[in-house]
């Protein structure tokens, strides 16, 4: 088997169905180890400083008539535009609900992957990790009412440079999205980097030109 990403040599590669004794997809393997063991702190980060988290997988879309004009550039600086904008888009929330009273705030942390598929074109899979005492589920793609799919949406759309469209997402939400994990419960811990490695494969990732294929928060 091999021990080193063939595409790049600084990664290696993970052929086993556990890592730190968390089991991982196994029709997913092989993974990337500094994959995994991003994801592992990211989230031991999350519980350490929260005894409750909301986290939960959504995959933001870009329209083809977008995507067809986007550069290497473009992509380069849009996860880093739609990170900054979710961000904001929480902190004004949060200040919001302040005024109404005691209102728990959150750090917005992520893993996010970057994959290419057979059609030569990038896409993304975002793993979100808030404080549940802040925000208890996401609610619902193209709801009327506010929601965290709604945010994420809003800051995807501003990331592209496009008025956002409420009755147009660009978001895929996938089956069984949500993932509640409590500090002392390791079976929940469990279920949330199950689920969040399958960002940490090896296939279908794109190396070279300066971008990236994987990234987490680091706060």
């Amino acid at each position: 088997m091999l021990q080193r990403h063939p595409d790049n040599t600084n990664l290696h590669l993970h052929h086993y169905n556990a890592y730190n004794d968390l089991e991982v997809q196994m029709e997913s393997l092989p993974m990337v180890t500094e994959y995994l063991e991003a994801l592992h702190a990211t989230l031991d980060k999350a519980t350490n400083h929260y005894p409750r988290v909301l986290a939960f997988r959504v995959d933001p879309v870009i329209p083809a008539a977008i995507s067809d004009r986007m550069t290497v550039e473009d992509h380069m600086r849009l996860i880093r535009r739609f990170i900054a904008s979710l961000k904001a888009i929480i902190k004004h929330d949060r200040e919001r609900k302040r005024q109404g009273g005691r209102a728990p705030d959150t750090k917005v942390r992520y893993v996010w992957c970057r994959e290419v598929g057979t059609n030569g074109k990038p896409h993304y899979h975002f793993f979100l990790i808030l404080n549940r005492d802040a925000y208890h589920l996401p609610g619902r793609a193209c709801s009327p009412n506010e929601n965290l799919f709604n945010r994420v949406s809003r800051a995807w759309y501003s990331a592209l440079g496009v008025e956002w469209n409420s009755q147009e997402p660009w978001i895929h939400v996938p089956q069984n999205p949500v993932y509640w994990i409590d500090r002392d419960d390791a079976e929940s811990f469990q279920r949330a980097f199950y689920r969040a490695s399958y960002l940490c494969k090896a296939e279908t990732k794109l190396y070279g030109k300066g971008m990236r294929a994987f990234d987490t928060s680091r706060n």
